[in-house]
């Protein structure tokens, strides 16, 4: 053991002996000797021992008074009392003033001295550890009380045995209750659990009092104050010697925050995704029907090649080409209505208007939409003015879109009714139909940009998607709603728009010219064309005809099916998307009919390859064309299988 030890004694001889039996016991030992005052003084001021050995008698002061200044100045350093002048009365007194041990100055006891200095530098050292270990525990705690605030975490803990629960002040909140509450029961903290979390928190419970894994569980809790809070807890189950479940230690936090912000993030990756998908489609749907008025205007062109200086050619053809052109003008004007909105570039030239006015004039440019359908279109007009502030353009616009949509989306001789009333401050539109409906968990997605409730291939009819998208925002800016209700698919639409208080006549479809239709020379083959664009259909009709095949036209699958089934012909050109049934429909069907093996089958797509795949194929198409398709291809395909009939 190595030490220092103060002797504080006036005698130099008692000293020596003292100093003697330390080296006996402890070889080590540096001593520092103090037989007067300055002495001890440079000694106390030095500051270098462990442990002071003192005599009670001494000539310059007293052991007492030596003690209690070496207690003042050294508290935990102890000192042993070594006289031959003292007695119990002064023993007592020196124990009252901190003394660690006393012993008679008597030549039996000298051996004790290394005993008793053993002993004290024991407790010292044991002191020491214990301090020591104590500040540690200490400081562990006060780091785990601090990463368990910062982590917003309470502790808690439960015995198996009294099922008591006992927990840290931060669990209370958590609970809706104060700081420091703990649930009495096991069965009172479970009844906070919300209903449809509470079997899963009692199945992991019970897998970790079963020996399975540690317990770990995410729930919601009903608070005492209402609110009702995420809480992400875990635990472990702690046994005794036997195995059994002792005392399970956990924690608990709020994870409220938390989830929200997960749900949000999962909302809006959902959000994009769904942008993502609606832009391909949009996309794929745009050069779709961009490639429809590029096919009529094509068909065009080839027939005024065919018959250059014919009059009546030439005024069909410029016709179509002007319908045509205006169908694409009109799908860019809603896109860049849709980029000026979304760019917040679109400025309101308000003024009073006649809601009256506003239903007359959308009904005007909707006119297109109607043609050749043979809808019957009321409008339900007040007597008296319903007047708003707004922008006459913008106003027609919407109730144009509206009128059109219920037009692509009502059947041939559906009916369509445009009504306006006065309720309370607001002008109210209702724009019904007994058209194809609206499944009701799409009611509020018609409205999102580019969204498709049907298209061609499945029964609808061409679009963009994009104009009621143009419908919202435009009623938006007019301080309006507009809301879309609809009893589920082939129930009919209603769509409503409210605005604050401040359609279309058939045109007869075009003749074709009787000197074109003559059938040339050349036999051809009986063909029947179905496509829903009646202008394209019209003059592809007119080309082969002039080409020497009989066709007849169809503009709709099921149209198509009827003349097929009633006159089967040599040849069918067939739309992939037309209402009704689709051109894959129509093809299956030929070929399940006892002549239909025989029957060229012509698939006219504006989807891509990408798109289709080998649907026509599998359909049982011979050939492919992509709108617009290329005149030379088709009469080819015909001229081929003309040629096989001839050798056959």
């Amino acid at each position: 053991m190595n030490f220092c030890a103060l002797l504080v004694d006036d005698n130099p001889d008692d000293r020596a002996l003292v100093a003697r039996e330390l080296v006996r016991h402890f070889p080590d030992v540096r001593i520092v000797e103090a037989g007067s005052p300055e002495t001890l003084a440079a000694a106390l001021d030095a500051d270098g021992f462990d442990i002071t050995i003192t005599d009670y008698r001494l000539l310059f002061t007293d052991g007492i008074t030596v003690l209690r200044e070496l207690k003042r100045r050294f508290p935990a350093r102890p000192v042993i009392m070594f006289t031959a002048s003292g007695n119990e009365e002064i023993a007592v007194e020196a124990m009252k003033e901190g003394l660690d041990d006393y012993i008679t100055k008597t030549p039996k006891h000298y051996p004790r001295i290394g005993f008793a200095v053993r002993a004290c530098l024991d407790r010292v050292a044991q002191r020491t550890r214990a301090e020591e270990a104590q500040a540690r525990e200490s400081l562990a705690r006060a780091r785990l009380e601090i990463a368990l605030q910062s982590a917003g975490m309470a502790t808690w803990q439960f015995d198996p045995r009294t099922r008591a629960i006992a927990c840290s002040d931060a669990l209370g909140p958590m609970l809706g209750q104060p700081p420091g509450y703990a649930p009495p029961t096991i069965d009172v903290w479970l009844a906070g659990i919300h209903a449809d979390d509470r079997p899963r928190v009692v199945a992991a419970w019970q897998a970790a009092f079963g020996g399975g894994a540690d317990y770990r569980m995410q729930y919601r809790f009903q608070g005492a104050d209402g609110t009702t809070r995420w809480i992400a807890s875990s635990a472990r189950v702690l046994r005794d010697a036997d195995g059994r479940p002792a005392t399970v230690i956990g924690t608990a936090r709020e994870v409220t925050a938390d989830i929200q912000v997960r749900e949000n993030l999962e909302r809006k990756t959902e959000q994009l995704e769904k942008a993502d998908r609606q832009k391909s489609e949009f996309l794929s749907i745009l050069a779709h029907e961009l490639r429809n008025p590029l096919g009529a205007a094509r068909y065009a062109i080839a027939l005024l090649r065919q018959a250059p200086g014919n009059a009546a050619v030439l005024a069909r053809s410029t016709d179509v080409l002007e319908r045509q052109v205006g169908h694409m003008a009109r799908m860019l004007d809603d896109l860049l209505d849709l980029s000026r909105i979304a760019h917040d570039r679109i400025e309101l030239e308000r003024r009073l208007l006649d809601v009256r006015r506003i239903v007359e004039l959308g009904f005007e440019n909707a006119h297109g939409a109607f043609e050749g359908r043979d809808h019957e279109v009321r409008l339900e007009l007040p007597g008296d003015p319903v007047l708003v502030v707004g922008d006459e353009v913008r106003l027609t616009q919407v109730l144009a879109n509206l009128l059109g949509n219920a037009a692509k989306f009502t059947p041939p001789r559906g009916h369509i009714e445009a009504r306006v009333e006065q309720v309370g401050g607001d002008a109210v539109i209702d724009v019904v139909d007994d058209g194809i409906g609206i499944a009701p968990d799409r009611l509020d997605d018609v409205f999102e940009m580019f969204e498709q409730t049907e298209n061609k291939a499945h029964g609808g009819t061409p679009g963009l998607g994009i104009g009621l998208a143009v419908v919202r925002s435009l009623t938006g800016m007019h301080g309006g709603t507009v809301r879309a209700y609809s009893a589920g698919p082939g129930q009919g639409t209603r769509v409503r728009v409210t605005l604050p208080l401040a359609e279309p006549a058939p045109s007869a479809l075009p003749v074709v010219d009787a000197e074109m239709a003559q059938t040339a020379e050349a036999p051809g083959l009986t063909v029947l064309l179905a496509d829903d664009n009646i202008d394209a259909a019209e003059l592809l009709a007119t080309i082969l005809r002039a080409e020497g095949h009989a066709v007849d036209v169809a503009y709709d699958g099921l149209a198509a099916i009827e003349r097929a089934g009633a006159a089967p012909p040599q040849a069918m050109v067939l739309d992939i998307g037309m209402p009704g049934a689709n051109g894959y429909e129509v093809a299956r069907w030929v070929r399940e009919q006892p002549w239909g093996a025989d029957v060229l089958l012509v698939a006219v797509t504006g989807w891509g390859h990408v798109h289709d795949g080998d649907r026509p194929q599998r359909a049982g198409f011979d050939v492919r064309l992509v709108k617009p398709i290329v005149i030379d291809q088709l009469l080819d395909v015909l001229r081929e299988r003309t040629g096989r009939q001839e050798r056959s």
